[in-house]
């Protein structure tokens, strides 16, 4: 939606300057101030991180401010258990596992607890069981194309996992990295449906094979040396939809945009805060690999 606001303050600015010798300046509403809480937590080892921050105004290139001193508790209702997350700082709240049990176990009901000025923020979450990892492929491609001067040679990689085919439908989001750094553009959402386009609830074997466009890993390019690193997380089906909501306002621009709608949020705030929340709480479980290019 970006470009075509652009395109119409541009417009509109270039006429009230060539109709008339007085600059008109446009004073825009800023909308009301909102906490913005992102809330991915999965079990791998290490260093679990809760951002809160506040939303900018529309046209702002800078960060979205943080809000610290924030109370960020995660409760494991299953098994009676509760893990703080330290302020470290820039909107960031950490939890270090340190080599020791996962905080995030299959089954398990999650509540998230967010404290801000005496409000607290609350969301609920079930982990969900991850896909089977089999292998990352690696395909050579030498460059010609058949279409103009050749490019220089490159490595396709495509994932080889596996869905549980049963009666419980599930829901991926596929993380691709390039040498330990993900691929986090607009286009690299890759969310699937029992790793298809659709459920798959019936077949002959009691697993299905990922299928295209969710194996193709967004036909990102690798050379020699490089590695490529794979780990579906497992997500709820309210989070499969409000990756697809979020990309399709992410990506609507241009003249035939539709009217941009608010993406939805789990976080539900205390009946009279002054401030509203939104953003996203999941708790994941991750199939991760690895492939050298060599």
């Amino acid at each position: 939606m970006k470009p075509f606001i652009n395109f119409l303050f541009f417009t509109i600015t270039a006429f009230f300057l060539s109709s008339c010798e007085d600059v008109v300046q446009i004073k825009l509403d800023e909308g009301s101030k909102l906490y913005v809480i992102d809330a991915f937590v999965n079990d791998l080892d290490g260093i679990q991180t809760i951002r809160v921050v506040t939303n900018d105004t529309y046209f702002s290139n800078r960060e979205a401010p943080p809000v610290s001193g924030a109370q960020v508790i995660l409760k494991d209702l299953t098994a009676s258990k509760q893990f703080l997350f330290s302020d470290v700082g820039n909107g960031n709240y950490v939890y270090n596992t340190n080599g020791n049990d996962t905080i995030a176990k299959i089954g398990h009901q999650y509540e998230l607890n967010v404290t801000i000025d005496g409000d607290t923020y609350t969301s609920l979450a079930i982990q969900k069981r991850t896909a089977g990892l089999d292998s990352i492929r690696a395909e050579y491609n030498d460059g010609d194309n058949g279409f103009g001067p050749p490019e220089d040679p490159f490595y396709f990689c495509s994932l080889w996992a596996k869905d549980k085919v049963d009666n419980n439908t599930d829901y991926y989001w596929v993380k691709t990295f390039r040498n330990d750094t993900l691929f986090s553009g607009t286009g690299d959402i890759n969310v699937c449906i029992d790793g298809t386009g659709g459920a798959v609830t019936e077949g002959d074997l009691d697993s299905n094979y990922f299928t295209p466009p969710a194996t193709f890993l967004g036909f990102k390019r690798y050379q020699r040396g490089n590695t490529c690193k794979v780990e579906i997380h497992s997500i709820s089906h309210d989070t499969y939809f409000f990756f697809l909501q979020a990309q399709a306002q992410i990506n609507n621009g241009g003249l035939f945009a539709t009217t941009p709608e608010n993406v939805k949020t789990n976080i539900v705030a205390p009946a009279g805060a002054k401030t509203k929340a939104v953003g996203w709480f999941n708790m994941a479980s991750v199939a991760t690999k690895s492939k050298l290019i060599p």
